[in-house]
């Protein structure tokens, strides 16, 4: 017999034992969401699902999305255009992209809802103009707006622009000798940063004022394929691919250029390094060569790297979705990499360190999958909020004694993490 849930209806024996937990939560007086709005002011965020674009299926390149071991995977386009470089919103509830060509119809920019729907086109080039394309989306960190490359007049080659998420507004940010490729501003809005093509052979990795002013190079092995660069969510570093080594590799550096660190060290091709939310790992593409390639994640210091994807042909250009967490925290990293439990757990006060983190969003998962969701774990009394694809946001603070409330209310303890029942 089919289990039939008071909130999903009839559902698979699958589905029993996360149906159960969810509402063994709303019991307790747990309130779930009915969606994960964007939160004001949030300055840290958990790990969400991992977009990428495969030909998997024999199609010219649509845009998927897994959880991060590589499970539960989804398809949100398919059509006979060639979608990829997809990018999250912050508050993790759309897509920008890149859609075709075909014969009549440039590159362009693109957005879509976590699941695919509500696909609008945001920018392109004139039809009229072959040479005219709007690529490779990032959207702003304050949400407002999209950089894009684009080969607009009054410049033949590509450079910088703006847009809002709506695509008004749009106009140009910068011209820098060369074409731009890959630009995305900092976490603090300060800086952009992407790749110029020097030479036909030779990519360098600059960065500049937000205005467009100011540009410097930053990193540049003469004769070499420097590119991809992306920021690391703290703006500290930025992970980079190049191939100055003999072939292509991920790199981390400070984002001034010094103090560069090779994460990869093998003789397959290697691209793409895009940093988790909480800024504990990195995902990137690897395979024998640049057109076949899987979709892996490793630890930001390059240790503990793992295949998610096994394909024939190529995956590529991974991107993590945030979900938004209010307030400052620190990142303790997952209980579990893969399968159920708790992801990507964050705490904040000082007096919370990530041991003690962990042992929370462990007990609370532990009794979630039994069935029984604790509301209250060791002091700390815990919420939950829908987080997309079946998974929750649980947030749990600390209690504390009455007395010490007024005194450590901007010291109090709290926790919070992803949690997956499959």
């Amino acid at each position: 017999m089919r289990y039939k849930s008071r909130f999903f209806g009839h559902i698979s024996p699958v589905g029993r034992r996360y149906a159960r937990a969810i509402e063994t939560a709303v019991a307790l007086g747990v309130v779930v969401a009915l969606c994960v709005a964007a939160e004001a002011g949030a300055s840290s965020s958990l790990n969400g699902r991992i977009s990428f674009t495969s030909f998997r299926d024999g199609a010219l390149g649509d845009i998927w999305t897994m959880n991060p071991d590589g499970t539960h995977l989804r398809k949100l386009t398919e059509g006979p255009l060639y979608d990829a470089q997809s990018d999250w919103s912050p508050n993790g509830q759309w897509i920008a992209f890149r859609r075709g060509p075909n014969a009549s119809q440039r590159l362009g920019v693109w957005k879509m809802d976590l699941y695919g729907g509500d696909q609008t086109l945001l920018a392109q080039g004139d039809p009229a103009v072959p040479t005219q394309n709007a690529t490779q989306p990032a959207w702003t960190p304050d949400g407002e707006g999209l950089l894009f490359r684009a080969t607009l007049p009054p410049f033949p080659d590509s450079d910088t622009w703006w847009m809002d998420p709506n695509g008004n507004g749009r106009h140009l940010v910068a011209h820098v000798a060369g074409e731009q490729l890959y630009p995305s501003y900092s976490p603090d809005m300060s800086k952009i940063v992407f790749t110029t093509s020097l030479t036909p052979t030779d990519r360098a990795i600059f960065t500049m004022a937000a205005d467009g002013s100011q540009p410097r190079k930053v990193f540049d092995v003469f004769g070499a394929y420097d590119s991809a660069p992306a920021w690391s969510p703290d703006g500290g570093q930025i992970a980079f691919e190049s191939d100055h080594d003999g072939d292509m590799e991920i790199y981390v550096m400070n984002t001034d250029g010094s103090d560069v660190r090779r994460l990869t060290d093998n003789a397959i091709h290697d691209e793409g390094p895009v940093w988790s939310p909480d800024g504990k790992r990195i995902t990137f593409t690897s395979g024998p060569e640049d057109l076949e390639g899987d979709i892996w994640v490793m630890d930001a210091d390059g240790s503990d790297r793992t295949q998610l994807t096994d394909s024939p042909g190529r995956d590529e250009s991974p991107d993590w979705q945030p979900v938004p967490h209010l307030g400052a925290a620190h990142a303790c990293g997952d209980v579990t990499h893969a399968g159920t439990g708790a992801y990507s757990v964050l705490a904040t006060g000082k007096e919370l360190d990530c041991t003690k983190a962990h042992e929370v969003a462990t007990r609370w998962s532990e009794s979630a999958l039994a069935g029984d969701a604790d509301a209250t774990v060791r002091g700390f009394v815990c919420t939950t909020a829908d987080a997309g694809y079946d998974a929750l946001k649980v947030t749990c603070a600390h209690r504390g004694s009455r007395a010490q409330r007024p005194q450590r209310r901007g010291n109090r303890k709290s926790l919070a993490f992803i949690w997956r029942a499959s």
